[in-house]
């Protein structure tokens, strides 16, 4: 009951926010589209217009009083100051950028996308929110219940809302070279959520016991504050690593379903410290402590590691962002000593067209037996227009000592996928992403311990599509 109640929601809750983007679209919000206000009542005393009668929300925090020469006054009308006239301008030129279409039409979409508005006292202080939704379907060939070990991807038990996401954040300013500070707070509901809580940590800390039933539960994958002196950045909290090429977050990845490396060979997230640091314009180096992967604040594991990256942009089209993470496991998961580094290289082949490797290795030494995992994983997608994107990628995951997938038993070898996928952009904030993807492997595994089908299959053909909504 409590997971349909939640689903309910969520879907009640994406139909809202349509309902504001067209309201939006419509001129029907304040702030959007054309409308008219009414003329502010001058002090004949002062000769400015009240402050009370300047209740817009364009005006409200930005502009205190109209100037109002004494000829003006006997009309009626108002001569505003310049800076003032420069801010109204600058404000009709806001608003007619998003008056722009935001559907695809013939393959173009003009306006930005819509976003959730900033209340005046978050935003002038430099906060701002907003998020968005991610729900889909995903299945497999056999029909079986599980879709093998497809990292989040791994539930074939019809639409599911994947991720109902939240954020709050007030970015530094590093242009200047002065003290400034920031945070960010992320809150995450869906089928995504557990497999990002904290769960290297103590099984009661932080968000692991979040779960509400099902697959479903909540996640707060960030919760960080930065200090930032100049071009020197440094982040303090939980907060999402720096290692590998995809994401947690649905719509900063081209593909639905996720890399084998990305699910079973990274971290999704730490806790400590991180600094970053860019040298020159093509220069940035990354430097920090964390208590291992996946913790919480408590770092029960008493893990200890360092996390450190270098990206260096090589032509103006190719770069190549090397990261690792090496020091005490801890107690917990893995536990022993462990490196791990990733390599993303990006090369723009063109405008349109874009060739992604990334290679990742992984060793660690644990107090019975050692473990080993390695991959690669390259990506090529093509831009079609605004709205139509289509890419390949072809994956090759080596699990020597089966201590990274082990779904219905221990299960060491290649794990091989060739996925096909398509972005599709109906609107600024919306996409749709199809794809169909081909599993196999080669290795050794017990009857029945094999990774698909409930253990009786090497291979599998799967596929789906989700949706997202941004806001």
């Amino acid at each position: 009951m409590r997971k349909g109640f939640l689903i309910l929601l969520s879907q009640l809750g994406l139909l809202y926010l349509l309902i504001l983007v067209g309201a939006a679209s419509a001129g029907d919000l304040p702030g959007y589209g054309s409308r008219s206000f009414p003329a502010p009542q001058s002090d004949s005393a002062t000769g400015y217009a009240l402050a009370s009668d300047l209740q817009t929300p364009e005006l409200i925090g930005t502009v205190h009083r109209i100037w109002v020469s004494d000829e003006a006054s006997d009309t009626g009308a108002t001569a505003p100051k310049p800076e003032i006239a420069d801010s109204q301008e600058e404000q009709a030129g806001e608003e007619a950028e998003m008056s722009e279409c935001r559907w695809c039409v013939c393959g173009t979409i003009e306006g930005d996308p819509w976003e959730l508005p900033t209340p005046c006292w978050l935003k002038c202080r430099g906060f701002e929110w907003g998020g968005w939704i991610s729900t889909g379907i995903y299945s497999n060939m056999h029909g079986d219940e599980v879709n093998g070990p497809l990292g989040m991807r791994s539930s074939n038990d019809g639409w599911t809302v994947d991720q109902v996401w939240f954020y709050l954040e007030r970015v530094p300013d590093t242009s200047r070279y002065w003290f400034d500070w920031g945070f960010r707070a992320d809150l995450l509901f869906g089928v995504d959520a557990p497999d990002t809580q904290a769960f290297g940590g103590h099984p009661d800390s932080y968000d692991n016991t979040w779960d509400t039933g099902g697959d479903y539960g909540f996640a707060l994958p960030q919760l960080y504050a930065q200090l930032a002196w100049g071009k020197l950045n440094v982040k303090l909290g939980h907060f999402y690593t720096i290692i590998g090429y995809e994401v947690v977050a649905a719509k900063d990845n081209f593909f639905y379903s996720h890399e084998y490396t990305h699910h079973y060979g990274e971290p999704f997230t730490h806790t400590g410290v991180l600094a970053e640091y860019p040298l020159n314009n093509s220069i940035t180096v990354y430097g920090g402590w964390t208590q291992g992967w996946d913790t919480g604040f408590d770092n029960t594991p008493g893990a200890n590691t360092l996390l450190a990256g270098l990206k260096v942009q090589l032509t103006e089209k190719m770069n190549v962002f090397y990261t690792t993470s090496a020091g005490d496991f801890g107690s917990n998961i893995g536990a022993g000593d462990i490196y791990m580094h990733s390599i993303v290289l990006q090369w723009n082949l063109t405008e349109r067209l874009t060739y992604v490797l990334h290679h990742d290795l992984g060793l660690n030494w644990r107090p019975d037996d050692d473990a080993e995992w390695y991959g690669i994983a390259q990506y090529l997608t093509y831009k079609l227009n605004d709205c139509w994107s289509a890419g390949t990628r072809i994956e090759w995951f080596r699990d020597d000592d089966a201590a990274r997938i082990s779904l219905n038993g221990p299960a060491a070898g290649n794990y091989w996928a060739v996925t096909w996928g398509l972005n599709y952009k109906p609107h600024a904030n919306l996409t749709l992403r199809p794809e169909l993807r081909y599993d196999w492997f080669d290795g050794v595994a017990a009857a029945g311990e094999l990774p698909f089908d409930s253990g009786n299959s090497t291979d599998q053909w799967s596929g789906g599509m989700d949706v997202i909504f941004t806001f």
